[in-house]
């Protein structure tokens, strides 16, 4: 099913540095000339500016001007936009439209000029724009977390590493999540929980999805020194608005585990059930509460389930960049014979969006 050699080269540690440098410079080289700054945005108060719309997310708009750069605007203080650029929209509801946006006389509604006609939107049920054509590098959303540790009790220190990158077009969504969380103590031997996870997603009306995906793991604590995962599966958004996120999706997946009590390799069928649940606030400061929880219960293993809970907590100390908590856990019924049936602990974080 898969290759040994090839699970034992993706596991050296050699290989992250020059994975993550070639990525981050791919990511530079694919930077593409920015849209002219003439769209407008009205607010409420009877203000407006001029400049270019980068994106709607998460309760706000981000608009790039020539005086500021780009900076983050409320979506509620909002009551129009006018642009020329070639626009994403989506709702609530996961109705999405697509084209330029025209004024309108009425406060919070929007225009947009489709290719079936005008199509009249309400902005407080507008949670997604996303511009598609010429974004280049703009259509890419990273950030960067690192986290540190220490109990002077028993000397046990903890770091933590995490990049989180996601690019959106019109109907998919490419994901990476990479982790790695090393624990030291003056009394144990060194410990290592790491994660990296490809992810595509293929968005269909009425709020729904499809996903495929690769992940490779590994957990000391679990005895597990590699696990490479493939499935895919379907989910739906059940919440979807300016505050809040949540999703639901189950799927299929075939596992191949080394552990690091043995030479040999174990492949298993799993089925996956998983729930994310996102809420923020966009005000002073800003809030930004993940929470995701996954069950994997096999299919060819009588009685084995494993699972995964990861939740985050953050706060905006200045533009961009967050301080907080990151809570992981994982747990094992039938672990290695050298393992523990769980594995927890928890970070203070800094993270960076660019």
């Amino acid at each position: 099913m898969f290759s040994p050699d090839l699970m034992r080269c993706a596991a050296a540690k050699s290989w992250l540095p020059h994975f993550l440098l070639i990525t981050f410079s791919s990511l530079w080289v694919l930077a593409a000339s920015a849209a002219p700054k003439t769209d407008i945005v009205f607010f409420k108060n009877g203000d407006k500016l001029t400049g270019e719309i980068r994106s709607l997310g998460r309760g706000r708009l981000n608009l790039n001007t020539d005086a500021t750069g780009t900076i983050a605007i409320e979506w509620d203080k909002i009551s129009g936009i006018v642009s020329d650029q070639h626009i994403q929209f989506e709702t609530s509801s996961g109705i999405r439209y697509f084209g330029s946006v025209k004024t309108s006389e009425k406060v919070s509604e929007i225009i947009v000029v489709t290719n079936n006609g005008p199509q009249t939107l309400n902005a407080e049920r507008v949670i997604i724009m996303e511009p598609i054509e010429g974004r280049g590098i703009d259509a890419l959303d990273i950030d960067f977390t690192v986290g540190y540790n220490f109990a002077k009790a028993g000397g046990v220190a903890s770091t933590n590493l995490a990049v989180n990158m996601d690019w959106r077009s019109l109907i998919r969504i490419e994901s990476l999540r990479f982790s790695t969380t090393i624990t030291d103590s003056d009394t144990l031997e060194a410990s290592k929980r790491m994660t990296l996870g490809f992810q595509h997603t293929r968005l269909f009306k009425n709020r729904w999805f499809s996903n495929g995906n690769l992940t490779f793991e590994q957990n000391d604590e679990l005895g597990l020194d590699l696990r490479t995962s493939l499935g895919g599966g379907v989910g739906r958004y059940l919440v979807q608005s300016n505050r809040m996120l949540w999703s639901l999706d189950a799927g299929l997946q075939v596992s191949r585990e080394n552990l690091a009590a043995s030479t040999e390799y174990t492949d298993s069928l799993e089925a996956t059930f998983t729930a994310k649940w996102d809420w923020f606030i966009f005000q002073d400061p800003e809030l930004d509460w993940s929470t995701s929880v996954q069950l994997v219960p096999s299919l060819t293993e009588s009685g084995r389930v494993r699972g995964e809970v990861d939740t985050s907590l953050q706060w905006e100390i200045m533009n961009d960049l967050k301080w907080g908590f990151a809570l992981y856990g994982s747990f094992d019924n039938q672990p290695a014979e050298s393992g523990e049936t769980s594995d927890y602990g928890i970070n203070t974080t800094v993270t960076y969006e660019f």
